[in-house]
């Protein structure tokens, strides 16, 4: 952040210049914590000698003190997440079933949360028992139980809250792409609604209740450029495409008049200043990823008519507080539990299990080190024929010298499950094939070589192919090693998503938990560069 007068002068501030009709509403915001709620280094801000963040600690002390400011100057506070705040790069969330990052958001107090798609992960009976634990509601407007039809435990479409006089409803909505699940076991029973129908009725509910102020938690995500997503938008009404499903946060508020803010998650892009559609004059907000920011905004709210007049944001730089402990120094009370559950959850997380002798760096467009690690881990845990994963699921690089869980985690925060697919050769020769149309670079690869061609025409762009030395059989079944995430048909590999359930087998192996055996047995690393797929 460039150098401003602090949050707490900010505040003092806009309470000061306040008009007596004017009642402040602080809404902070979080959304795709993904666990983070630790101290943490900002190696996006320099990666050699990264400055610390403070985390969840740091975001308790901003909050408690704003608190206390606002009792009396007769404001009122919100603190609201948009979801996926479970799964991450530690295993704090997923490790505890979500309960250690349940029982820091009850300690610092929220107000509302949306599950988000990565939540659901947890699977149903887990998610249920959280919404027991928290002292919060979970809202998911559009989740329901696929037998009695109605709103799915633990879930509840929307709740008010009374403040000031004013009467704010507060609903959630989750992408239907939830229902795409790795593991559909993990949301059997559950149905995934219209998000703007779903959205449409409860705005009509909650306006039947007198609402005044109405604010969605969308796990739907703002584009990652706001004026190429708005243009997107503007060209769908010009071809009078409207969608109801599958939308984002700027669909959303286009479709659904009568929303005055959304708190939007699922894309790690942060938005410093608000998007507000120009139609619905709906304010849209959203944080970046990982709890490294707290998102503030200020509403200005008329006291006779009840409608937002404004808003106002914490800093020169807009809405997103960076938790640098050189400007705010962790709560000690919210410090020492998060350093409790972590030392009940991660013991050994940043203990060395390793070592590389060069480092490990990604390459986005082919073949790397790091990439090849990941394969061949996939490989020997699985005892597969050949593996193959997309790139970008590798998330960091690792520096040369010792490897900790910790580093292999922010590598591979999702944690992705590895499965085996038994296939013919000739569809794995097509799905390798498909893989380089257009601007598609293929994948990371273990197990063979692939040499290709993308100026050669579709079908015979790869010349030659081999597994384990041989000449690709397309007649030999092999067992292919990949994510539960592309063997589901993402990434353009369509042909998956129609195969019979017993070629499948979910080994229950994390891409992330396989490179750690990996590294622990065969340490110190030296992995080549080998020319497996040359571009």
């Amino acid at each position: 952040m460039k150098p401003i007068f602090t949050i707490f002068s900010f505040f003092l501030c806009v309470s000061f210049l306040s008009a007596q009709n004017t009642i402040k509403l602080h809404i902070f915001y979080t959304n795709d914590l993904r666990g983070g709620i630790g101290w943490q280094k900002a190696t996006f801000m320099n990666p050699d000698f990264p400055p610390e963040l403070g985390g969840g600690a740091s975001t308790a002390a901003i909050i408690n003190k704003i608190r206390r400011q606002a009792r009396l100057n007769g404001e009122e506070v919100l603190l609201l997440d948009g979801g996926d705040f479970i799964f991450g790069p530690t295993p704090l969330g997923e490790d505890s079933k979500g309960r250690a990052i349940v029982e820091y958001m009850n300690h610092v107090g929220y107000d509302a949360a949306v599950p988000g798609i990565n939540d659901f992960n947890l699977g149903r009976e887990d998610l249920t028992a959280l919404g027991r634990q928290a002292h919060f509601p979970l809202l998911a407007a559009n989740v329901i139980d696929s037998a009695s039809l109605k709103t799915a435990e633990p879930f509840t479409p929307y709740t008010i809250i009374e403040k000031n006089g004013l009467r704010i409803g507060l609903f959630g909505i989750v992408s239907k792409a939830a229902e795409q699940n790795e593991d559909p076991q993990r949301i059997r029973g559950l149905r995934f609604l219209s998000e703007v129908q779903a959205a449409q009725k409860t705005v009509e509910q909650l306006k039947e209740q007198n609402a005044d102020i109405i604010i969605a938690l969308a796990h739907l995500g703002l584009p990652y450029d706001s004026e190429e997503g708005y243009d997107v938008l503007r060209e769908q009404e010009a071809q009078n495409i409207f969608k109801d499903s599958y939308v984002n946060t700027m669909e959303l508020a286009r479709s659904v008049a009568g929303i005055d803010l959304i708190v939007s998650g699922h894309i790690p892009r942060g938005y410093q200043e608000p998007w507000e559609d120009p139609v619905n004059h709906t304010i849209c907000v959203q944080n970046y990823a990982g709890g490294g920011n707290l998102g503030l905004i200020t509403l200005n709210i008329d006291k006779s008519t009840k409608t937002v007049t404004g808003y106002d944001l914490p800093s020169v730089d807009g809405s997103l507080l960076l938790l640098s402990l050189d400007e705010f120094w962790p709560e000690e009370s919210t410090a020492n539990l998060i350093r409790s559950l972590e030392e009940q959850y991660e013991p050994g997380f940043d203990e060395m299990i390793g070592e590389t002798v060069q480092s490990l760096n990604r390459n986005l467009q082919g073949e790397s080190r790091l990439s090849n690690l990941m394969c061949d881990a996939m490989l020997e845990s699985t005892g597969a024929d050949f593996a193959f994963n997309n790139y970008v699921s590798m998330r960091a690089d690792i520096p040369i010298g010792p490897i900790t869980p910790r580093d292999l985690s922010s590598v591979f925060p999702f944690g992705n499950e590895i499965v085996v697919i038994k296939m013919e050769g000739k569809l794995l020769y097509d799905l390798m094939e498909g893989s380089i149309a257009g601007y598609n670079n293929g994948f990371a690869i273990g197990g063979g070589r692939i040499i290709s061609n993308k100026g050669l025409p579709d079908g015979k762009r790869i010349l030659s192919f081999k597994i384990g030395g041989k000449p690709l059989d397309p007649h030999q079944t092999y067992r292919v090693a990949t994510s539960a995430y592309l063997a589901k048909g993402n990434y353009g590999l369509t042909k998956l998503a129609f195969l019979p359930d017993d070629v499948f087998e979910y080994t229950g192996i994390k891409v992330r938990k396989a490179v750690e055996e990996f590294v622990r047995k065969h340490s110190p690393l030296n992995i080549a560069v080998e020319g497996r797929w040359p571009k």
